[in-house]
């Protein structure tokens, strides 16, 4: 009896054993993977980061930077026209600017409606805001939320000008959130190209003059390089120069810019009189610096050698400094008194 017992026991073990090791292979078969599912659904998650992640490097990098490219030469070709159109200066260059690029209003006014030019719509930062946030919304599902701080334009080279902005934002995703503050973005465009607004109001628009830079090195000058210079209405930027930047002309602010001052040569078959006791150097000329100064004028035309500039465009003077600059000698020229 005994060894029947024992013979029982020990079957009942193994079949104890066998309905545990059945019941655990059941439960590895047939339960969901959820280890799996949840490394899926974290990649995802990563991916995502990610991609919103590179979005928002972009903006700070790439976007901005096109967007402010774009409207700061809008908005000065907007003021161009606007003074063009006013016959006035700008009081306030930075804050004009500003508003013109960022709203594309000027003293709260449509500034196209002034002008009668479509250059702001739908190119002010405003606009490339909306752009890009409607953008990245059907492509990401992000909500961007964009606020222009501050918009400055300034000059360190004669012939570029540099803006400023400063930007905060705000990226916010299903998983996770930025948030950006004082971003400051530049960038920088030429001037070449532009109307000159000193020559548009001292004139009343009857004399104009785009920004074009002279090709002539600053050792290279003489007379015929003068003609050139004269023909095609062309600029210079000297060394510590006395002339205003391009921005300074729109406020007519004329002072020395040393490193941004640019200057060129008034044409006196555009103007009338054509005859003026003036250095027909641009900034001289309409600031009268010279008009009591006529013994340090110099005609570019020597009657006696027939050399000089007067038979092309006479009347044509300039002062002991330019003549001196623009390698102006003794026999194309004699003192005007």
């Amino acid at each position: 009896m005994g060894k029947i017992r024992m013979d029982i026991k020990k079957k009942g073990i193994f079949f104890t054993f066998l309905a545990i090791t059945i019941t655990a292979v059941f439960i590895l078969v047939f339960t969901p993977p959820s280890d799996i599912s949840l490394k899926k659904d974290n990649q995802a998650i990563r991916t995502k980061i990610s991609s919103v992640d590179n979005y928002v490097n972009d903006l700070e990098t790439r976007y901005f930077e096109y967007a402010l490219k774009a409207s700061a030469h809008k908005a000065i070709l907007s003021l161009i026209f606007y003074i063009n159109t006013t016959g006035s200066y700008i009081t306030d260059f930075d804050s004009a600017f500003s508003e013109v690029a960022i709203n594309g209003t000027i003293n709260s006014v449509p500034i196209d409606s002034i002008t009668g030019k479509k250059i702001m719509e739908n190119n002010t930062l405003n606009n490339w805001s909306a752009k890009i946030t409607q953008t990245a919304f059907d492509t990401l599902n992000v909500n961007t939320t964009i606020y222009f701080v501050n918009l400055t334009a300034s000059q360190t080279k004669p012939w570029n000008i540099d803006s400023i902005l400063i930007v905060n934002f705000t990226v916010n995703s299903s998983v996770a959130y930025w948030k950006k503050g004082n971003v400051s973005i530049s960038a920088s465009i030429g001037i070449e190209g532009f109307h000159d607004p000193y020559y548009i109001v001292k004139t009343n628009k009857a004399y104009t003059n785009q920004i074009k830079r002279s090709s002539v090195e600053f050792n290279k000058w003489n007379v015929s390089k003068v003609r050139e210079h004269l023909r095609n209405g062309t600029y210079v930027h000297w060394e510590n120069s006395d002339a205003p930047s391009f921005l300074m002309r729109f406020t007519n602010t004329i002072t020395p810019s040393s490193c941004c001052g640019i200057e060129s040569l008034v044409n006196p078959n555009k103007i009338s009189p054509s005859d003026q006791i003036e250095s027909y150097v641009d900034y001289l000329f309409w600031t009268h610096v010279y008009q009591t100064q006529c013994t340090l004028l110099y005609n570019t035309t020597n009657p006696s050698k027939g050399i000089g500039l007067w038979d092309e465009f006479k009347f044509f003077k300039l002062d002991i400094n330019h003549a001196v600059k623009y390698n102006i000698t003794d026999a194309d020229a004699i003192r005007t008194c």
